[in-house]
């Protein structure tokens, strides 16, 4: 057994899928599942219950006709008079990206295709995930990439696409001609063909418009385009590039509105809908201003939802189309809200909403500090000077939307604001000492209470008509029903004020705010790293604490077993199996082994904010202990066979390497530390060997 031990993390170590591995380290059988006796913490992410089969690779034809030879390494090969010649060629540090058996999902929907690691790139495993998007005419795209080393890696990744001929020429989804690289509003380009190809143009979706990584373009003499990206991945930790190309109709017209048309039904925000769960939150080149969990929470109310582009000039909105660029004043402006009434100076605004002619019920004024209020307001001498020298008055009742010049002010929140609170009815209100502000309600697992200090965000569901996800600091998130005594808050324009829960919408704190910065200006979610055991329930709800059971208890086909919290690396529901009642758990051991069956337990408890919360098990998706917690017993045996390790027999030597990577990931962490601390040479380089093994 240690033999078949060993040869598995080999193979864990070379990248391959453990779907495509059997128990005897063989590959290539297809749907069958690893038994390793030390799992891969760094290996990327799988998704569950999915069945792999060996790949009948070749051309597909979506619903619209479009045909796609996709080839073994996921590259497009050439159909008929296609203009494209081979499309979408993936380069990692210029290194080609090929593939060991292709694989597919059991249904043939998706292909999977697991990378060989170039000798350059030692260290990183590569995947790519191809759908055939049926309705839209498109292929889509996962660039999987794990560093499974200790240090983090700046890699360059690349798309060639080649042509078969002279393409005409490529433009942006702004109308943009040969730009090379995406600007701030820029996604997708479109490839149009030359006199001598087909009538159809490739469109490339490679971002999203609000996304900070985007592709610099390069174009060879118009026969090639290459689109590439420059990644920097954490230690340990998995990236994920989305991106799609379709074949669609050359456009009649090329401005905007006619550009917009082309390139919606392949944005990024519809192509997250098709990318599998565990895969779309490490998505690294997609941002959404209605992504949950950061500053994006509140970009309902936000001056950009008021669908004017703003620019270094002032703009007066006049119904859907008409545009009028100036400078806007206003002697004093004051405005009578729910919250009270106070003067608001002109300099403070980004937006004035009016009643255009009583269309709405009441005006709104935006302020750069993200602040949002609407009443009945009173402009003395509001007045826009047009760039041509024509002057207008306005007065709230009849202007429609004026949008202030973009000012490096915008959203700056005070040094003092700890959170901004939305209401349903549109306000947003700066909250300046969220530690007071006391907070409750009721989750499916009792009672909670909490200050809005302890918050990070606080979000409506998006399918009921009540009832909010909370994320607690540590890394906590659940639903709850909110309850309890207004809040009590103290804004800093209307003094303190009482806010009836059922009336809040959203939440974001500083903390929320300086994740989405993070995530933006780097990459991945921001989100910092969870180190306590945590379990995960349906609805991306997650509890972060202490497992406070003893003893978990697994009924196998053919016994019993009970094993501690603090051994479970990663317990996993599989689901309820045809005719059965219960759910079948796999689990994932520290110490290496991998168990399959039913827990005996109803629940499992894990204590939360200073209680013990008793989860059933048929809620639970995975019970997940990120760093493993190494008994005394334990730690003395790997230390002792770390000295071993330099013993004056070969054969001493050889039989504790053996053994310490039979303890798998439970040495990792002593390992690494002797690495950089041991002065013996000989110990050293034995464990390397050995992390590369774990690797």
């Amino acid at each position: 057994m240690k033999s078949v031990t060993v040869k598995i993390l080999a193979i864990a170590a070379l990248g391959l899928d453990p779907a495509i591995v059997d128990a005897q380290g063989n590959s290539g059988t297809g749907g069958s599942s690893l038994q390793s006796s030390a799992p891969n913490a760094n290996a990327a992410p799988t998704v569950r219950g999915e069945t792999l089969v060996p790949a009948a690779m070749g051309i597909r034809t979506d619903q619209r006709g479009n045909s796609w030879n996709i080839e073994n390494n996921g590259t497009l090969g050439r159909v008929g008079s296609s203009m494209i010649n081979s499309g979408v060629s993936l380069l990692i540090n210029n290194q080609q990206f090929y593939t060991y058996q292709p694989m597919m999902t059991k249904d043939g929907s998706e292909f999977v295709l697991q990378g060989r690691q170039a000798s350059t790139l030692q260290g990183l495993q590569m995947m790519r995930r191809i759908k055939v998007l049926e309705k839209e005419g498109a292929i889509r795209y996962l660039e999987i990439i794990t560093n499974a080393t200790s240090n983090p890696a700046n890699i360059t990744l690349s798309l060639r696409s080649s042509f078969s001929g002279n393409f005409k020429s490529y433009l942006t989804d702004q109308g943009n001609t040969g730009v090379v690289m995406l600007g701030e509003r820029e996604s997708a380009v479109l490839v149009t063909p030359g006199s001598s190809q087909s009538n159809r143009a490739f469109l490339f979706s490679l971002t999203s418009a609000k996304s900070a990584l985007k592709p610099t373009i390069a174009s060879q003499n118009r026969y090639g385009l290459t689109f590439q990206y420059n990644l920097s991945i954490p230690a340990g930790q998995t990236v994920v590039l989305a991106h799609a190309v379709a074949q669609v109709p050359v456009p009649q017209a090329f401005d905007r509105k006619s550009l917009a048309k082309v390139f919606k039904p392949l944005a990024m925000e519809r192509l997250m809908a098709s990318i599998p769960s565990e895969f779309r939150k490490l998505v690294v080149n997609f941002q959404s201003d209605g992504a949950t969990g950061g500053a994006s929470l509140l970009s309902s109310t936000s001056v950009d939802a008021l669908g004017v582009e703003r620019g270094r000039r002032d703009v007066l909105a006049l119904g859907g189309e008409t545009r009028l660029i100036g400078t806007a004043s206003c002697a004093e402006l004051k405005f009578a809200t729910q919250h009270g009434e106070a003067v608001i100076p002109f300099e403070n605004v980004a937006a004035i909403v009016g009643r255009k002619g009583g269309v709405r019920d009441v005006a709104r004024v935006f302020l750069k500090d993200g602040q949002v209020f609407s009443g009945e307001g009173d402009a003395t001498e509001l007045k826009f000077v047009m760039a041509s020298g024509g002057k207008m008055n306005l007065n709230l009742q009849s202007l429609d939307r004026l949008v202030r010049a973009v000012d490096e002010k915008d959203e700056s929140w005070g040094a003092d604001v700890s959170a901004m609170i939305e209401t349903y009815a549109g306000d947003r209100i700066a909250v300046t000492s969220a530690d007071a502000v006391q907070m409750g309600g009721q989750t499916a697992w009792g009672p909670l209470n909490f200050s809005l200090e302890e918050v990070v965000w606080l979000a409506p569901l998006d399918d009921e008509p009540v009832g909010h996800t909370i994320e607690f600091k540590g890394g906590s998130r659940c639903f709850a029903f909110l309850a309890g005594a207004p809040l009590v808050v103290n804004s800093g324009i209307f003094g303190e004020q009482n806010l009836d829960v059922a009336g809040i919408r959203a939440v974001v704190t500083r903390e929320a705010r300086e994740r989405a910065e993070k995530a933006t200006s780097g990459y991945g979610n921001g989100d910092p790293a969870i180190l306590q055991p945590y379990l995960t329930t349906g609805g991306n709800q997650r509890i972060v604490g202490p497992i406070a059971d003893a003893k978990l208890t697994i009924l196998t086909n053919s016994q019993t077993i009970e094993v501690a919290p603090e051994e479970v690396r990663k317990l996993a529901n599989t689901g309820i199996p045809d005719g059965g009642t219960t759910p079948v758990f796999q689990l994932e051991l520290w110490g290496g082994g991998v168990l399959s069956g039913v827990l005996a337990n109803d629940t499992i408890s894990i204590q939360l904010r200073g209680k013990e919360w008793r989860v059933p098990v048929r809620d639970i998706a995975e019970l997940i202990t990120p760093v493993p917690q190494l008994a005394a017993e334990a730690e003395q045996s790997i230390g002792k066979l770390i000295r071993t390790l330099g013993d004056e027999k070969w054969q001493t030597r050889e039989a504790a390497t053996e053994e310490l990577v039979e303890f798998g990931y439970l040495a990792k962490s002593v390992l690494e530390e002797q690495l950089r601390t041991n002065p013996d040479p000989e110990v050293r380089r034995r464990i390397e060997r050995i992390l590369q093994v774990m690797e």
